[in-house]
C-alpha cells in the first residue's frame, strides 16, 4: 500500500514537471540580439560612447601624470623637500638592506637552512604565507586570500637550492641497463 502512494505521488509530480514543458515562453524571457564578443566589444571601443570613455579616461591619467611631474619639480626647487626626500630615500634603502641582511643564513657553510629561518621565523625577523596580511577581496570557496608577494622566495633553501642526487635522469638509464 505504501509503495503505491509512492507511485501516485511520482507520476503527480512528473505530470506537473512535464505540463510545463509544452507552455509558452514570455518574450521578456529570451532575447533575438546575438552577442558576438570580440566585434560587439569593437563596437564598444569605436562607438561614440567608447570614444567618450577613452577620452575621459586620458584626460583623466594625463592629470594624474602632471601633477605627479608637478611634485617632482617643485621638489626639485625646494632645497627643503629635497633634502626631506632623500632622507626618506636613504631610510627606505636602509630597511631594504636590513631585510635582506636577515637572509644571509644561506649562505653559511655546514648549518642547516632549516634551523636558523625556523628561530628567525619564530622570533618574528621572518614571515611566510600564514603570516602575511591577506588580501580579503581575493578570498573565495574557502581560500584565504592573496599575498601581495611570492612567498616562495621567503622559503629557507631558496639561495641555496635543493638537488636530488637520484633526480639525475642519465644516471638512472644507466642503472636500469646495469652500467654504472
Amino acid at each position: 500500500m505504501n509503495s503505491i502512494a509512492l507511485n501516485i505521488l511520482s507520476l503527480l509530480f512528473l505530470a506537473s514537471i512535464g505540463a510545463n514543458a509544452f507552455a509558452p515562453v514570455p518574450k521578456e524571457c529570451y532575447s533575438t540580439r546575438v552577442s558576438m564578443g570580440l566585434f560587439d566589444d569593437l563596437q564598444l571601443i569605436f562607438s561614440d560612447e567608447g570614444k567618450k570613455n577613452r577620452a575621459e579616461y586620458e584626460a583623466q591619467q594625463r592629470a594624474e601624470q602632471e601633477a605627479a611631474q608637478r611634485e617632482i619639480m617643485d621638489r626639485r626647487r625646494n632645497p627643503e623637500k629635497m633634502a626631506e626626500y632623500e632622507e626618506d630615500v636613504v631610510k627606505r634603502r636602509m630597511k631594504l638592506k636590513e631585510d635582506k641582511a636577515v637572509w644571509d643564513f644561506q649562505q653559511e657553510q655546514g648549518v642547516d637552512a632549516i634551523e636558523k629561518w625556523t628561530t628567525l621565523r619564530s622570533e618574528g625577523k621572518i614571515k611566510v604565507g600564514s603570516d602575511l596580511e591577506r588580501d580579503p577581496s581575493s578570498s573565495r570557496l574557502g581560500s584565504e586570500g592573496l599575498v601581495e608577494i611570492r612567498t616562495d622566495e621567503l622559503l629557507p633553501y631558496i639561495d641555496q637550492g635543493y638537488v636530488d642526487e637520484d633526480a639525475d635522469v642519465f644516471k638512472n638509464v644507466k642503472k636500469m641497463f646495469g652500467k654504472k
